[in-house]
């Protein structure tokens, strides 16, 4: 809904618009590079080497996929994430009617077209489509308790959308003492132009319309067509650097969060197998044998050293090596 982008009086300055719409526990086994109370040794082949870790008793050599769908838990904090920065960046929606309305039912603007061309301007310049219209007092003092509650409904009864900007002036047919009227004006902003109507932006427009107003020496569309015009090379179409810090903050923390919860960071142990511990035959060329139990490595003996390469898939590997390609698992000779 449309709220308050600020307003004015005769002899009580601009005000500012109110503020729009504001817009565990790790789970999975334990693995480490580094040796800890209760781990076990392991090895996995990376880039044609050998690479050690350690590892919890309830390790499985494996990734469990199933641990991604904790990753729904983090949506409702994307959802936060993808909502600041729509908040942070200046950015507002095309796709709307773009039709400026102007209606002086109190007969304040002489030249309409000097005021159309302006909110024009405006209007190519930022994406939010103006619009303006004036009334008397009467029209609606005793049906709404201010001009702010006139504006609300008066907004929706022009427009369908949340993409307008309109200002109402308001004057009174009686005339004071000293020869002058009462007067005050509003505007009411679509929720969509917030990205870009900020605070910080509207109390410039808000002090240059109320300062052209005052001056008394012209109409009032005049007055409005001047205020929008200097606004348009005023307003600043930089983000919201403190919204859009928080917001970058907030989704560094939500990927390392999930980087570690959902055990991304183990998936380059899904194929390891147990290896011996350090100093037991440690650099001696060997073969996992899954069948056997009691002995889970047969230490080849031999003190080849020299690698061979598959000639499947070029990965290298010790030359003492029979069975299959560490890398492949294409069927290898010693010595291939």
């Amino acid at each position: 809904m449309p709220h308050s982008s600020g307003g004015g009086s005769r002899g009580g300055g601009s005000r500012g618009g109110h503020s729009g719409p504001r817009g565990g526990s790790r789970s999975g086994p334990t693995v480490s590079s580094r040796r800890f109370p209760g781990s076990r040794r392991y090895a996995t082949y990376r880039h044609g080497s050998t690479r050690y870790f350690y590892a919890s008793s309830d390790y499985e050599p494996k990734y469990n996929k199933k641990r991604l769908l904790l990753g729904i838990m983090y949506l409702p904090f994307l959802l936060f994430v993808f909502l600041g920065l729509k908040k942070a960046m200046p950015i507002v929606p095309k796709d709307y009617n773009h039709n400026i309305i102007i209606r002086d039912d109190a007969d304040v603007i002489e030249n309409e077209w000097a005021l159309r061309d302006s909110l024009e301007g405006f209007m190519d310049k930022t994406g939010i489509t103006p619009s303006v219209v004036t009334v008397y007092v009467d029209d609606w003092l005793g049906k709404y308790p201010t001009l702010e509650k006139y504006a609300y409904d008066r907004y929706y009864s022009e427009f369908d959308d949340e993409m307008h900007w309109l200002i109402v002036y308001s004057k009174s047919k009686v005339y004071t003492s000293e020869g002058d009227y009462e007067w005050q004006w509003e505007g009411r902003q679509g929720n969509d132009t917030a990205p870009l109507l900020k605070e910080r932006e509207l109390s410039k427009f808000n002090n240059e319309l109320q300062s052209q107003l005052e001056r008394g020496d012209t109409d009032v569309g005049t007055a409005v067509a001047t205020a929008f015009s200097i606004f348009a090379d005023k307003i600043s179409f930089m983000p919201d650097m403190a919204v859009l810090i928080l917001t970058i903050f907030m989704l560094g923390f939500i990927i390392f969060h999930a980087y570690y919860m959902l055990g991304l960071n183990e998936i380059k142990y899904r194929k390891g197998f147990p290896a011996p511990e350090e100093g037991i035959d440690d650099m001696s060329p060997y073969v996992y044998d899954p069948v056997d139990e009691q002995s889970t490595f047969k230490a080849n003996r031999q003190e080849e050293t020299e690698q061979s390469i598959c000639p499947y898939c070029g990965g290298k590997y010790k030359a003492a090596l029979s069975g299959r390609c560490p890398h492949c698992n294409a069927e290898v000779s010693e010595g291939n």
